[in-house]
C-alpha cells in the first residue's frame, strides 16, 4: 500500500449557498427544472431522491453530466449546486444535479446520528442515473454522451457508479450506458483513506467518518473501493485532484498502471487545495480547470449522426471524402464502434461510413423481437441510409457477419453496389457457418478450452461475464497470440455485444434456410474476398465464394486467423487499395 504523507482532509463541502434564480440574459439561456423526483419506490426519500436540471436551449441535443454533490457521504444537497450547474450549461451541457440519502454525521454534528450505510448512496446514485437516461428524449439532451462526475464524496460515487456494473444493472441499466466519468477531489481505496484517518485524528473520528458511512469491516470498505475493480474498463474516465487529495487519487493512479488500464486519464491541480478547486468550478467567471471538463466531455461525447428510418433511429458516422465505402461490421449484436480505426484507416483514401446495425448501439428500435431483428430490415436500413446520403453507387465492406450482411445488400441492391469486398466473412448459406463454434475452440489452447467450459452466467453481472469470455476466447481470433490482448479489448471494451441482437439474427437466418448462391452466381460486379488460413471461419467458405462470383479475387492468409488488418497490414490494405483503384 502507497503511504500516504498528506494532512488530512475530510473531503467535505458544507454549508455552500444556493445561487437565487435571477432574471438576468444569461438564464434564459438555460431551463431550469426543480426539485424533480427520480425515484418512487417504497422506501423513497420525499427530499433526497430528487434532482435538478439545468439544459442549455442554445445547444442541440447536448450532452448530459449528472453531478454528485459533495459533503463527506453526510453533508450536502442538490441545492448547493445550482451555481456550478449554471456555469456547465453555459457551455452547452446539460447538467443533473441530485441528491442522495446520507450517512450519520456526529463526527460533525452530536444530533446527526441517523442516516444511511453504503451501499445506499451508490444505489441512490444509480437510480438517478437510470432516470436521466430515460427521460432524455422529453428533456432534449442525448442519452448516449451522458457522464458522470461529482465533488469529493461525489467524485468517489462518480468512480464507483463507472466501474463497478453491479449497480447499474440493478436499476435495469447498464455499465456500458456511462459514456464518460469525471471524478473530482475523491477518495477512491476506503480502506486506505480510513487507515490515513486512524493514524492522524484517532479511532473515534476514523470510526464516525468513515465506518459510520461505509461499515464496521475493512472487508466492507475495500467492496466501496473504485480501486478494486480497475480492470473494468469500459467507461473512460479523467480523474482530477487538487493538492489535498492528490495521495488518495494516487492509489488510483497505481492500481491502474498495475492493472495496464489505459482509458483513465489523471490530472493534478497543483495550485488548489479542496476548497479552493471546488471554488474556481462553480464561481469564477472563468476557469481553466472547468474548461478541461468542458472539453473532455465534448471530446469523448457520442460523435454520431442519426436518421429515422421506419421504426429505427439509425446512428451513423462518415470519415473522410471521396468514393463512399459502406463498412459493414461484424456480429451479429455488436455495433460498430470498435471499427472506428479501420474506418480511420481506410477514409484516407475513401469516404467511410459506419453505423450501428439495428438494435445495438446508437441505434435504437422500441422492441426487439423476431418481427424487428431480421435481415431484411437490416437490408432495408442500409438502402434507407444510401438514399438519406444521396448515394447513387456505393461499396459495400462487410467483416465476418458484416460479409453476410453485404451479400443480403447485394442481393436486394445489386444496381447500387459498385464493388463488393468480404473481410474474412461468413457464407452465402446458412450451413456454411455451422462449424465457427467448433473452430473457435481448436484456435484455443487446452487451459482457455477448460475456462471457456467453466464459464457459467450464474450469479456473474452480465458486463462481468462479457468481459471474461472475450478474455478467453481472443486468442481464439489471431495466429500471433501478442495479439490476443488487442482483441479482447476491442471485444470486451471498445464495443458493447447486445446478445438478444445476435440470437434473433440467426434466428432469422436459419428460419429462412438463407442461401444466396443463386443470387451471387448473377452478381456481376467485381468482388474481392480476403480470408485467414487459420479463421475461425472456414477458409472453403471463401473458395467456394471465389467460385461463385462472376467476378471475384480471392486472397488467402497465410499464418493469419480472423483479423488481417491486425496481423498482415501491409498485404490487407494494399490488396484493398489495389481492388478499389483498379477500373
Amino acid at each position: 500500500m502507497m503511504k500516504l504523507i498528506v494532512k488530512v482532509v475530510f473531503l467535505l463541502l458544507l454549508n455552500i449557498p444556493m445561487l437565487i434564480l435571477g432574471q438576468g440574459n444569461e438564464h434564459k439561456l438555460i431551463k431550469e427544472v426543480y426539485d424533480v423526483t427520480y425515484y418512487e419506490g417504497e422506501d423513497a426519500d420525499k427530499e433526497k431522491h430528487k434532482l435538478n436540471l439545468f439544459i442549455p436551449n442554445h445547444v442541440e441535443n447536448p450532452p448530459m453530466m449528472l453531478w454528485i454533490h459533495g459533503g463527506a457521504w453526510a453533508f450536502g444537497d442538490r441545492k448547493g449546486e445550482t451555481e456550478l450547474a449554471r456555469k456547465f450549461a453555459k457551455e452547452g451541457i446539460a447538467v443533473a444535479a441530485i441528491s442522495y440519502r446520507l450517512s450519520p454525521g456526529t463526527w460533525v454534528d452530536p444530533e446527526h446520528t441517523s442516516g444511511i450505510e453504503h451501499p445506499e448512496h451508490i444505489r441512490d446514485v444509480a437510480r438517478a442515473f437510470a432516470w436521466v437516461y430515460q427521460q432524455a428524449d422529453e428533456y432534449k439532451y442525448d442519452k448516449h454522451s451522458i457522464f458522470v462526475s461529482g465533488y469529493s464524496a461525489g467524485g468517489h460515487l462518480s468512480a464507483l457508479l463507472a466501474l463497478d456494473p453491479d449497480y447499474l444493472t440493478e436499476v435495469g441499466q447498464s455499465v456500458r450506458d456511462v459514456k464518460g466519468a469525471i471524478p473530482i477531489a475523491g477518495a477512491y481505496d476506503i480502506a486506505a483513506y480510513y487507515k490515513t484517518h486512524l493514524e492522524f485524528n484517532g479511532k473515534d473520528l476514523a470510526d464516525g467518518h468513515v465506518k459510520g458511512a461505509f461499515g464496521k469491516t475493512i472487508a466492507q470498505l475495500e467492496k466501496a473501493s473504485p480501486t478494486l475493480y480497475v480492470e473494468n474498463q469500459w467507461v473512460p474516465m479523467l480523474v482530477i485532484s487538487e493538492t489535498q487529495s492528490y495521495d488518495y487519487t494516487r492509489l488510483l493512479e497505481t492500481a491502474c498502471e498495475s492493472k495496464g488500464n489505459d482509458v483513465m486519464e489523471f490530472f493534478h491541480v497543483k495550485d488548489m487545495n479542496h476548497k479552493e478547486l471546488y471554488e474556481n468550478l462553480s464561481k469564477s467567471l472563468k476557469s481553466d480547470y472547468r474548461d478541461i471538463i468542458v472539453n473532455y466531455i465534448k471530446r469523448e461525447r457520442a460523435d454520431y449522426q442519426y436518421v429515422q428510418t421506419r421504426d429505427v433511429k439509425l446512428a451513423y458516422k462518415v470519415f473522410g471524402t471521396g468514393t463512399p465505402l459502406f463498412l459493414l461490421n461484424g456480429g451479429p449484436g455488436f455495433p460498430s464502434h470498435h471499427f472506428a480505426d479501420l474506418a480511420k484507416k481506410l477514409s484516407e483514401k475513401y469516404q467511410v461510413v459506419l453505423f450501428d446495425q439495428r438494435g445495438t448501439g446508437y441505434s435504437s428500435i422500441e422492441e426487439k423481437n423476431n418481427s424487428t431483428i431480421t435481415l431484411d430490415l437490416m437490408v432495408q436500413d442500409l438502402e434507407n441510409l444510401r438514399k438519406h446520403l444521396n448515394y447513387d453507387e456505393i461499396i459495400v465492406m462487410g467483416h465476418s457477419f458484416g460479409g453476410i450482411y453485404a451479400m443480403n445488400y447485394a442481393a436486394a441492391y445489386p444496381e447500387h453496389v459498385k464493388k463488393m469486398i468480404l473481410s474474412h466473412s461468413g457464407g452465402m448459406e446458412i450451413d456454411m457457418i455451422n462449424d465457427v463454434g467448433q473452430r473457435l475452440r481448436s484456435n484455443l489452447n487446452e487451459k482457455d478450452r477448460a475456462d471457456l467450459n467453466g464459464l457459467s452466467q450464474d450469479n456473474l453481472n452480465p458486463n462481468i461475464y462479457t468481459m471474461r469470455r472475450a478474455k478467453i476466447i481472443a486468442p481464439a481470433y489471431v495466429y500471433n497470440k501478442e495479439l490476443a490482448t488487442s482483441v479482447f479489448k476491442g471485444l470486451a471494451f471498445k464495443s458493447r455485444f447486445y446478445p438478444e441482437v445476435n440470437l434473433l439474427v440467426y434466428q432469422d437466418m436459419r428460419n429462412n434456410r438463407m442461401n444466396l448462391t443463386k443470387e451471387m452466381q448473377s452478381f456481376k460486379k467485381p468482388v474481392l474476398i480476403i480470408h485467414g488460413a487459420n479463421d475461425i471461419v472456414n477458409p472453403d467458405v471463401a473458395r467456394h465464394a471465389d467460385k461463385t462470383f462472376p467476378d471475384s479475387k480471392l486472397l488467402i492468409l497465410d499464418e493469419c486467423a480472423h483479423y488481417g488488418w491486425l496481423e498482415k497490414p501491409s498485404i490487407y490494405f494494399g490488396t484493398i487499395y489495389d481492388f478499389l483503384e483498379a477500373s
